[in-house]
């Protein structure tokens, strides 16, 4: 679900440069320390928007929640810059007004986990309720982990098909046993076994 939130945001330091003159490496300071501090205080932010507006990773991601926070930073005079501030800045408000779509998106994806968490549990309660096209390796792994035990490796029925859950001894390239591999797999309706990697 993460990855998915995140594939909406856009690198920060591409957002701060929306704004002409700014030095860039103070504005990302002043984002991090308004979405994670809470400073400067005349900055409220709930909880959702703390989570949504900025994302620390190797680059460094935002949303248009942020956006909206630099700009906020940039009319408190809260950002250095290198000449007078702007009166307009047509491009940051452009991305600061997707935020509903964002918005909306992020619901959509957090409804759609929930959704899958839902049907998980509906299906690790009783396996024949699942349905063939939702058999996956993965599926099957959690099914079997969570009804038998994380160490069970054996056969269960889940949505009419049997699906077997296998510990495969690997060999690392040198000869040597290298990690085990957990394998997940079924005979589908046309006589063909799918699946594998769980």
């Amino acid at each position: 679900m993460l990855w998915d939130i995140r594939a909406l945001m856009k690198p920060a330091l591409s957002v701060i440069d929306m704004i002409p003159n700014v030095h860039r490496t103070a504005a990302l300071t002043a984002l991090r320390r308004a979405v994670i501090d809470g400073r400067p205080t005349t900055l409220k932010l709930s909880r959702d928007e703390r989570d949504l507006a900025f994302y620390e990773a190797k680059v460094v991601l935002t949303s248009p929640i942020g956006a909206r926070i630099l700009l906020a930073l940039y009319q408190g005079g809260h950002l250095k810059l290198k000449k007078p501030p702007q009166k307009v800045l047509p491009a940051l408000n452009a991305y600061i007004a997707t935020e509903p779509a964002f918005r909306a998106e992020v619901a959509r994806i957090i409804a759609a986990d929930e959704a899958a968490r839902d049907r998980l549990a509906e299906i690790i309660a009783d396996p024949s309720v699942a349905r063939e096209d939702e058999l996956t390796p993965r599926l099957i792994d959690r099914v079997i982990a969570a009804r038998l035990g994380h160490g069970y490796f054996g056969t269960m029925e889940i949505a009419g098909r049997l699906c077997h859950r296998e510990r495969i001894n690997a060999v690392a390239q040198d000869g040597l046993r290298g990690e085990d591999a957990v394998i997940c797999w079924w005979i589908d309706g046309a006589g063909q076994r799918q699946g594998e990697g769980a």
